[in-house]
């Protein structure tokens, strides 16, 4: 595992003040060093530049001097024009791009979001997490989301959890078992993480317009639904667009559609993680075009007695959906999500029955 155990940060007083006030959740697990001359040659896992300049481009920065950092994350608070995307563009390099809102969580968050990127493979390969991708090329909106969507996968990772739990196993919990974020700020980048994490993909959020062969791409958005669907993959997409017009399209494709500019989008964007994304309950469904609601479990105790008496065919639209084990995997029970990743069809109530007792040792 890279973890990243020191960042140093390159800027005014004023933007090391709001990135010190972000960071403060973090101390003691990684250090904070503010420098003021050679940021490229600080010893650290994440160089922070906490300025921008109009015509300032990081990635040509670092072509011309690299880093000794394994990532930098520029933050701006100006208003003019951002160069570079949220996510490091071309595949390989190293500059991610953010700015200053009301957020203050938005700098632990980088910090997350850079250490999940780094041990992808490792995280998936040995650990066997989860992965939620978000796709998007737009600066401000990249960094209104980020910390939203880690805060709930946190607090939904530790939401099975019994009340007494410790702080101290809260925090290692989330730590080593919340789904991991990936950001993709290109076609090619976000079909690469599919095609790599795909089958323990939880969910997509992703922009309806974003680059793909090295332009913009107004429907890109569509052709990853159309990938998505070719892998006959289950995982749910969510579509953010201003352009409406688009939603029913959306929809016969199997997604679903949030407007970018309604001023409720963020609570829209945490709704769906809850209810679509199996962050909430577990709510059994029929199979059909209604998907008809017949249960809905809150915690282990509530899933084992559902699956007494639920209809078969509802269990076995779940099973073979792998929605038990991302359910699972999602709140942090990684290993009986392995187990139960492939339930077989052949003996449905056999398997219920080994379900309902794998469950009971968690």
């Amino acid at each position: 595992m890279e973890l990243i155990r020191k960042v140093a940060f390159y800027g005014s007083a004023y933007d090391y003040a709001l990135f010190e006030e972000g960071f403060r959740d973090m101390a003691g697990a990684v250090a904070l060093e503010r420098v003021t001359t050679d940021p490229l040659g600080a010893g650290a896992d994440v160089l922070v530049l906490g300025h921008h300049l109009p015509g300032y481009d990081a990635n040509q920065l670092l072509e011309g001097a690299p880093s000794r950092a394994r990532a930098v994350a520029v933050i701006s608070h100006g208003p003019f024009p951002l160069n570079g995307t949220p996510a490091p563009t071309p595949l390989g390099a190293m500059a991610y791009h953010f700015r200053w809102h009301s957020e203050p969580g938005l700098a632990a968050a980088v910090v997350d979001l850079i250490e999940d990127q780094l041990n992808a493979e490792e995280l998936y390969r040995v650990q066997h997490r989860r992965f939620l991708l978000l796709v998007e090329d737009e600066i401000n909106f990249a960094s209104y989301f980020i910390p939203l969507i880690l805060r709930e996968l946190t607090e939904r990772t530790l939401s099975l959890l019994p009340p007494s739990s410790s702080p101290e196993s809260l925090r290692e919990k989330a730590a080593s078992e919340r789904p991991v974020l990936l950001l993709a700020s290109s076609f090619e980048q976000a079909v690469d993480y599919m095609d790599r994490f795909g089958d323990r993909m939880v969910g997509i959020i992703s922009a309806l317009g974003f680059p793909k062969d090295g332009k913009n791409n107004s429907d890109a958005g569509i052709h990853l639904l159309e990938k998505r669907n070719s892998m006959q993959a289950e995982f749910p997409v969510v579509i953010m667009s201003a352009r409406s017009h688009r939603e029913q399209e959306i929809m016969d494709l199997g997604a679903s559609f949030m407007h970018k500019t309604s001023p409720h989008l963020l609570s829209m964007l945490q709704a769906h993680l809850l209810h679509h994304f199996g962050f909430g309950d577990f709510i059994f469904r029929m199979p059909g075009q209604d998907s008809q609601e017949v249960a809905r479990a809150r915690t282990l105790s509530d899933l084992r007695s559902c699956l007494e008496w639920v209809p078969v065919e509802s269990f076995l639209y779940h099973a073979g959906r792998r929605h038990f084990s991302n359910w699972l995997g999602v709140h942090g029970y990684l290993q009986l999500a392995e187990v139960i990743r492939v339930i077989s069809a052949d003996d449905p109530e056999g398997a219920r029955r080994r379900l309902i007792e794998l469950l009971k040792t968690a």
